[in-house]
């Protein structure tokens, strides 16, 4: 009986075992790194077209904004415009106020986070719920009517406003973190996001837009 009739000894089926095997591993792991590059990529393009949102949003608001009663720290700022967006745009844009807040959950992931508020009507009793609820400046309460996240899993998101002060007999421009809600509104609002890809040119807002 010749080798062709006998078939394939042992040693040949376990070197063509493991050959297959090598192959198999070695798709395996191009695939894995496909699609690796698929969700980053994806990701990556998904981030930036929710900061361009954010950016295109806040800077509508921002140059409708009245004068008075603006409320601004280093992780929130609060006004009221005349160039609402959204749903309660049209016939509400006096009676509402947006606040666009720098929010941290749980488990410490922040993100740029939208609200509207409208005056809350007086509760029988005076009965207040705190999560939907604040007290501004001027003791006016004000209920959260739509709230929504621009620009999730951030590193780090922060606020601040540029202000002139007088320092001898000069006049020069400071950053500051805090607005307080008596004094006027900022000449120029910046906000600064960092994401997993690293912090991003600083978007900066003047008093037209």
């Amino acid at each position: 009986m010749n080798r062709r009739a006998a078939g394939f000894t042992l040693i040949e089926l376990l070197v063509a075992i493991t050959l297959a095997s090598l192959v198999a591993l070695l798709g395996a792991l191009v695939l894995r790194t496909a699609i690796d590059f698929h969700e980053r990529a994806t990701r990556h393009i998904r981030e930036r077209e929710d900061l361009r949102a954010a950016d295109r949003l806040l800077l509508h608001e921002w140059s409708g904004r009245r004068a008075q009663g603006v409320l601004a720290s280093a992780n929130e700022i609060e006004f009221q415009t005349d160039r609402l967006a959204g749903p309660y745009a049209a016939g509400e844009a006096g009676e509402v106020r947006v606040r666009y807040l720098c929010s941290r959950s749980d488990d410490g992931e922040v993100a740029l986070e939208r609200l509207l508020l409208a005056r809350a009507e007086a509760q029988p009793g005076g009965a207040r719920d705190s999560r939907s609820e604040r007290v501004s400046a001027k003791n006016e309460t004000w209920r959260v009517l739509h709230s929504e996240i621009l620009v999730p899993q951030l590193l780090a998101c922060r606020f601040a406003y540029l202000e002139p002060r007088e320092e001898r007999d000069a006049r020069i421009a400071q950053w500051r973190a805090e607005i307080a809600e008596a004094e006027p509104p900022p000449r120029l609002l910046r906000l600064t996001l960092v994401t997993a890809r690293g912090e991003t040119a600083p978007l900066v807002y003047g008093t037209e837009g």
